[in-house]
């Protein structure tokens, strides 16, 4: 016990002074962790365009078309500022707009007396979406101009006749154009208007409030910071090996099994504290409740401590400590791609998320993910708990078995 504990000091102290490797694998975590949640809370703003209407018109008509454009829900997607044509055309020009619409003179008389009329639309082509809007909207606008001219073109042109020899319109001739219109719509509202289905509304069971994408990152951005720490502390076998730590511990009785369990006490702490400010600094930002914050930290620790004595099995396996960066290097970056570090395992397809969870720090991710989006604290089940300390036990034995079967000697 005393060479156990003399060897965690001396490791925690040496490692302690490394501050530039524990900063580097402190930071490439969150800082991925920092773009993925920038992108993903950057999407939420509508996109607002600009329709810059010229009316040349000025009449009543072109007033209640420039107008239709900023109507209800559509509103809100696009506004309407009135502008001459020269001032128009040069902004629409320098792409400080949506759109410019041109509406020509004499378009409402061309209206009522159903003459052909032109209106011109420029879009932005800088843009994709809300000049397609704008677009669709002015040929909906179009096509119902056509067919209300086709329904009520005797009556507008009435209003148009009756206007253009007086200001104002006799009573009878409006209750004339009144009852005629009247007559025309009872007529068309059967094809238009057909009979609703019968829709029997059930109020739905109150649903759970769901998972924000950006939180299900939280877990794979976590095992990322604990798989480098991890995989930069089992390299520090190279270095007691180099120094001839090694083979004296091999010839003394006893003493290379608390060498090795020191070590991994210390790795212990270090994974663990790098981990755990991740987690706090997730926990904050999400807001999840801070009594999942021990099982949490438990989870990370028992995992770091998995993860430190794998990735001292694969220092041990190579030739050189060349060799040895190489071999663990490739294990790294399939295992963060697959295990849910780059991509939950929500946004995957389901037979590739599937396989991702069973990798080893998929499983740790998956279950973490569990953890720490469960009703309660201590969500993870027996089964997985003894899973994850035969991965920490087993690597400490494979590990202490392989320095004493030459890695130690060589």
């Amino acid at each position: 016990m005393d060479f156990l504990i003399a060897s965690f000091r001396k490791d925690l102290g040496r490692w302690r002074q490394d501050y530039a490797s524990i900063l580097i694998w402190l930071s490439i975590p969150l800082l991925v962790g920092g773009l993925i949640t920038s992108l993903m809370g950057g999407g939420g703003a509508q996109p607002h365009g600009l329709l810059l209407v010229a009316d040349q018109d000025d009449s009543l008509v072109s007033g209640l078309v420039a107008g239709a454009y900023s109507q209800g829900n559509l509103g809100e997607l696009i506004s309407v500022e009135q502008v001459d044509l020269d001032e128009g055309l040069e902004r629409i020009n320098d792409g400080d707009a949506s759109g410019l619409l041109v509406i020509p003179e004499g378009f409402g008389n061309a209206f009522f007396e159903s003459e052909p009329v032109t209106l011109e639309l420029k879009t932005n082509p800088s843009q994709t979406i809300l000049p397609g809007i704008i677009t669709d909207v002015t040929e909906i606008l179009l096509d119902g101009g056509f067919y209300l001219q086709q329904l009520f073109g005797p009556e507008i042109e009435k209003i148009s006749s009756a206007t253009s020899d007086s200001d104002i319109m006799d009573d009878v001739l409006v209750a004339s154009i009144a009852v005629a219109i009247q007559n025309k719509v009872e007529a068309a509202a059967p094809h238009l208007f057909p009979p609703a289905i019968d829709i029997e509304i059930v109020e739905p069971p109150p649903a759970e409030p769901g998972v924000s994408l950006a939180l299900l990152y939280v877990p794979g951005i976590i095992l990322m910071a604990l798989m480098f720490s991890a995989n930069g502390l089992a390299g520090d076998f190279w270095a007691e090996r180099k120094q001839g730590t090694l083979r004296r511990l091999v010839v003394t009785p006893g003493q290379l099994t608390g060498f090795v369990a020191g070590k991994a006490l210390a790795a212990l702490m270090l994974i663990t504290l790098i981990g755990g400010l991740t987690l706090i600094i997730g926990f904050l930002y999400h807001g999840i409740s801070f009594s999942r914050m021990p099982s949490a930290l438990v989870w990370i620790g028992l995992s770091g401590i998995g993860l430190f004595a794998w990735f001292s099995v694969l220092q041990m396996i190579g030739t050189s400590q060349q060799v040895a960066t190489v071999v663990s290097s490739i294990f790294v970056f399939p295992l963060l791609m697959a295990g849910g570090s780059f991509f939950p395992f929500a946004a995957l397809p389901g037979w590739i998320a599937a396989i991702g969870r069973k990798t080893p720090n998929g499983f740790m991710v998956d279950r973490l993910t569990m953890e720490i989006t469960a009703q309660s604290a201590w969500s993870i089940d027996a089964q997985s708990w003894l899973i994850l300390m035969a991965i920490a036990v087993s690597g400490l034995l494979v590990c202490t078995w392989r320095l004493h079967s030459g890695f130690a000697r060589a």
